[in-house]
């Protein structure tokens, strides 16, 4: 479909046209970046769980991106969310069990994914930071990227544990 009203280098957002070199519009496509590396680690996961929470995080980075864009009552990201975050990072570090050390990003393919996910989810953390210097942000969509990294680095120790891979750790003491 070709709406050809972005060809002068415009988009509407909240009912005007803006640059589409905005910060608005360059935290939403940080936010559509990260969504796409979720779908790409719903791929590899097998795990029923790790799916289902995939999937609704997606659906919420697209609440979190009409609250930021719109300013939307109806679609914003609350503390409810952000406890829904919480409760399934708790559940998968008891699976995992405690965490020593610096982990290295890698091991499984699903592991790898869902790291590459995490780093996005803490680009897009810092885009928001960076953007509510400028425009009233909804405290909790901030909150929410915060625990959305903790989640999904739970859920990268748990994939390696499930399929059997060892972690690798980087100890700084071993180098200092």
């Amino acid at each position: 479909m070709f709406t050809r009203t972005g060809d002068d280098g415009s988009t509407s957002i909240k009912d005007k046209r803006i640059g589409k070199d905005s910060p608005i519009v360059e935290f939403i496509g940080e936010v559509d970046e990260l969504n796409s590396f979720l779908g790409l680690a719903l791929t590899s996961l097998t795990w029923e769980d790790m799916r289902k929470d995939l999937g609704r995080i997606q659906m919420d980075l697209f609440k979190l991106g009409q609250d930021v864009a719109t300013g939307s009552e109806k679609a914003s990201i609350s503390q409810e969310d952000v406890k829904w975050l919480e409760e399934r990072t708790v559940n998968y570090r008891k699976e995992s069990g405690p965490v020593k050390l610096f982990v290295v990003p890698g091991g499984s393919e699903e592991a790898s994914r869902l790291h590459v996910a995490r780093t996005v989810s803490r680009r897009v953390e810092r885009e928001l930071v960076a953007l509510s210097k400028e425009v009233q942000i909804n405290k909790w969509t901030i909150v929410y990227l915060n625990r959305l990294s903790s989640l999904l680095f739970s859920m990268a120790v748990t994939a390696n544990k499930r399929k059997g891979v060892e972690e690798r750790f980087y100890d700084i003491n071993r180098y200092f």
